[in-house]
């Protein structure tokens, strides 16, 4: 008899310990952790090199590493806005781009994950004597 209620004891256990199911972003989101950052139409280049944090209404979103990554602020007080884009060195380009400076950045967001479009003033790392505009799509969930 005991030895069945061990038997059943295992089995009850084994049972209990599977893992739960991967998680599966839905359409136009990532996984948390994960950022997408293209420029000037390139391939996206993908990192899970990202740190998110939010003061007030303004969140603060790093990607990559001091060699190459983005440095994004996007502020939620009335709408989403984005109030800077920093790229370092992505896809051979360097460039900021700044709220009220330019044409507007565009900010949606669909669950945790933020699609941030625009364009930035900057130059190409192979050349950095002339400044050139680059275009970003930044796609990052926190």
């Amino acid at each position: 008899m005991k030895i069945l209620w061990l038997a059943g004891a295992a089995l009850l256990l084994a049972g209990c310990s599977s893992n739960p199911p991967e998680y599966e972003p839905g359409p136009g989101e990532l996984v948390a952790g994960t950022a997408e950052v293209a420029v000037n139409g390139q391939q996206p280049e993908t990192t899970t090199a990202v740190q998110c944090s939010s003061t007030g209404p303004l969140t603060t979103i790093t990607t990559g590493d001091q060699t190459s990554g983005v440095t994004v602020m996007v502020s939620n007080e009335n709408e989403l806005t984005a109030e800077s884009v920093n790229i370092n060195d992505v896809g051979g380009f360097t460039g900021s781009y700044n709220a009220g400076l330019g044409d507007a950045a565009e900010v949606n967001m669909t669950g945790r994950t933020y699609d941030i479009t625009g364009t930035a003033d900057g130059f190409e790392t192979a050349n950095p004597s002339f400044r050139v505009s680059g275009t970003f799509d930044i796609k990052v969930s926190c």
